[in-house]
């Protein structure tokens, strides 16, 4: 139906290195988990390629046979190999995605912890959205 590339493409980006669809076939996600963006959030600057590997992901919505990029989805404390994206999940519906960068590096511990603190490498998060 449709050939899907990133909106910001790169050479080892690895876009598709994960994807998640809908269960009713509309929402799709993929991940690129060595993008370099510095972006963080949902929507930031798509353009800059300052950072190695903190990870992206990309979320497509679809309308009858037409697909377009809703999202552009990057952690909300990336640093360099965080691999953002490595592995994606979609809710029955897509209303609700949950991320996984599992060398992200944070010693925190259950949900909300210290984002900035990057003492224990390669920890990995999860991320819902």
């Amino acid at each position: 139906q449709v050939y899907i590339k990133a909106s910001n493409v790169a050479a080892y980006d690895e876009f598709g290195i994960s994807v998640a669809l809908s269960a009713d076939g509309n929402t799709l996600a993929v991940g690129a988990h060595n993008e370099g963006s510095s972006a963080t959030g949902i929507n930031g600057d798509q353009s800059d390629n300052s950072y190695h590997q903190p990870g992206a992901v990309y979320v497509f919505q679809r309308s009858g046979t037409v697909w377009s990029q809703q999202a552009y989805v990057k952690s909300s404390n990336h640093d360099n190999f965080d691999y953002f994206g490595a592995g994606i999940d979609l809710s029955a519906d897509g209303n609700i995605m949950v991320l996984g960068a599992p060398y992200e590096a944070s010693s925190a511990s259950g949900i909300n912890g210290d984002q900035d603190d990057n003492s224990a490498t390669h920890t990995g998060a999860v991320y819902l959205y």
